[in-house]
């Protein structure tokens, strides 16, 4: 027998629904369905012993016209009681088995998620995932009933071999018979498929850079209330047994405000009890969020359940520029949405048991050690837990990296980075490296200076992307150095050498907050275009 996980601290509400990673991708449809298991509940010995009794179905494909991709696997009318035991295999028609989806949150072979798969799920490639600010599909989260819609592939722990864990986008396509497979690894559970279709068509266009807020993270979480807290007395006695953690904080480089107090894996089965309070190196305590308004045991009955982030209440966004929302108490025991939320001080005086009622775009800045307390106004019953917090600013970040690196001929997949951001006068160290690179090729930068309305365009019929504007300009051609065919060639270029060297480059004379757009070429002859393209890095220019 076994035990399900409490549906108030695994779920996680506020998916990205009716996305398609190709606007222009056909679907095949028609594959079968059937029961899952075919016979029993399922068993099998992971990973070395696959299940007795998979659901096999097929589809017989003919590749639409133009499509050169496998865009995505939908699975209409999905059912199983236990997502943990399921995994999901797709077979081409050359014989290949490619991992759509294995056992949610199951770790070498443990049960994994308790939750109920139930609607139609459409699986995608990781990449239509890659832009934190675009919407699109997510990671499948662990829920009571785990509702129907967008998702990424996911592999889980599951080691690899002959079924190979490879982007949708990247496995070998043909017309032919294409075979599902659902396997289910535990007994007690079962399930059953409607259908199945093969969505094709060109390359998914990766995400660009996406986040506003420059965040200082490792803030520690734990549980909360302590054993033997003592009740308060609101709102002049604060109880006891709260959780407190400390973050060690040097304020970003331009920063003029803190942007969100970000709380990650935040859980209570009673909200209303919670009292969120930061802490200044000066000691001056603000409230971020409270709730209770004097009621003991009362307050909002919703639960905390996920990643919350709280924003000034007047100014504040989410991390993506957008409206936050407002905090409302719906009174009906659900679990609030993850998201970014306006500060919420409810009937709370300001100044009452030393904590102040201020927005946090007022909060004066400062480096130094920032605390997070969790207070809870009715200890003797709920209780929650945190997993980490952050502190985020306004101020610029370091370089970021966007966009999808293409593969090589010899599996290399390039990674940009810059060791900081440029500076105006050309001495802020500035080193552009791309790691990974094929072995001694011959490769170079470029770079562009307005990225405005421009989506990355696949670069040839390969896997890499062109993912800055022109116009652009190159740096000098060098080798990678490293090995023939292996993976351990890098390219590099001294940013602040290059510009002084070269007084008239593109987007000279800069200014500080100016955009820069870097991306690596380097040349691959076996690949569709005979070249081929790293990731792409976003530079803001500081004073």
């Amino acid at each position: 027998m076994r035990i399900s996980l409490a549906a108030g601290a695994l779920a996680v509400l506020g998916l990205c629904f009716g996305f398609s990673a190709n606007a222009n991708a056909q679907c095949v449809t028609g594959g079968g369905g059937g029961l899952i298991p075919t016979s029993g509940s399922g068993d099998g010995v992971w990973p070395g012993t696959l299940p007795s009794f998979p659901l096999v179905t097929t589809l017989n494909v003919t590749v639409p016209s133009g499509a050169t991709v496998l865009n995505s696997v939908k699975l209409n009318g999905l059912t199983h009681t236990w997502v943990g035991d399921v995994q999901v295999v797709l077979q081409n028609p050359a014989g290949a088995e490619f991992n759509i989806f294995n056992r949610l949150q199951s770790t070498a072979g443990s049960v994994g998620c308790s939750g109920d798969l139930s609607g139609d799920f459409q699986f995608f490639d990781p990449i239509a995932g890659s832009n934190p600010c675009g919407g699109g599909p997510v990671a499948m989260p662990c829920s009571t009933v785990i509702p129907g819609g967008d998702y990424l592939q996911s592999f889980g722990d599951w080691p690899g071999g002959a079924i190979s864990n490879t982007a949708l986008e990247q496995i070998p396509i043909s017309s032919g018979v294409w075979t599902l497979k659902i396997y289910d690894w535990v007994g007690g559970d079962t399930g059953a498929l409607t259908s199945f279709d093969l969505c094709f068509g060109s390359p998914t266009t990766p995400g660009g850079p996406g986040g506003i807020w420059n965040c200082v993270t490792g803030g520690a979480g734990g549980s909360f209330p302590a054993s033997g807290a003592a009740e308060g007395t609101w709102p002049t006695i604060l109880p006891t047994g709260q959780l407190t953690s400390t973050l060690s904080v040097t304020v970003p480089s331009g920063a003029s405000q803190i942007t969100a107090v970000k709380l990650n894996g935040l859980n209570h089965t009673w909200l209303g009890d919670c009292q969120i309070v930061l802490t200044s190196p000066a000691g001056v305590n603000y409230n971020i969020f409270q709730e209770v308004d004097g009621v003991f045991g009362g307050g909002c009955a919703d639960l905390f359940g996920g990643d919350y982030a709280f924003v000034d209440p007047v100014t504040g966004t989410n991390e993506c520029g957008g409206p936050a929302n407002t905090f409302l108490c719906s009174g009906l025991g659900g679990i609030i949405p993850s998201g970014a939320y306006g500060q919420f001080f409810g009937a709370w005086t300001s100044g009452d048991a030393g904590i102040v009622n201020v927005n946090l775009s007022a909060i004066p800045l400062a480096s130094g050690n920032w605390t997070l307390s969790i207070y809870d106004w009715f200890v003797g019953v709920d209780d929650g837990s945190l997993t980490s917090w952050e502190l985020c600013f306004d101020g610029s970040s370091g370089p970021v990296a966007y966009c999808t690196a293409g593969t090589s001929t010899n599996g290399c997949l390039p990674s940009i980075s810059a060791t900081t951001q440029p500076n105006l006068g050309n001495t802020a160290g500035c080193v552009i490296s791309c790691a990974n690179v094929e072995g001694q090729k011959l490769g170079l930068f470029f770079y562009g200076v307005d990225n405005t309305g421009f989506s990355p365009v696949a670069w040839g019929t390969g896997s890499s992307f062109l993912c800055v504007k022109g116009p652009t300009q190159r740096t000098p051609s060098a080798s990678s150095g490293g090995t023939f065919g292996a993976c351990d060639g890098t390219l590099s270029v001294n940013w602040d050498a290059f510009q002084a060297a070269n007084p008239g480059s593109l987007g000279n004379p800069f200014s500080a907050g100016d955009s820069i757009y870097v991306q690596t070429w380097y040349r691959d002859p076996p690949s569709p275009k005979t070249t081929n393209l790293s990731d792409a890095l976003e530079m803001t220019v500081t004073p």
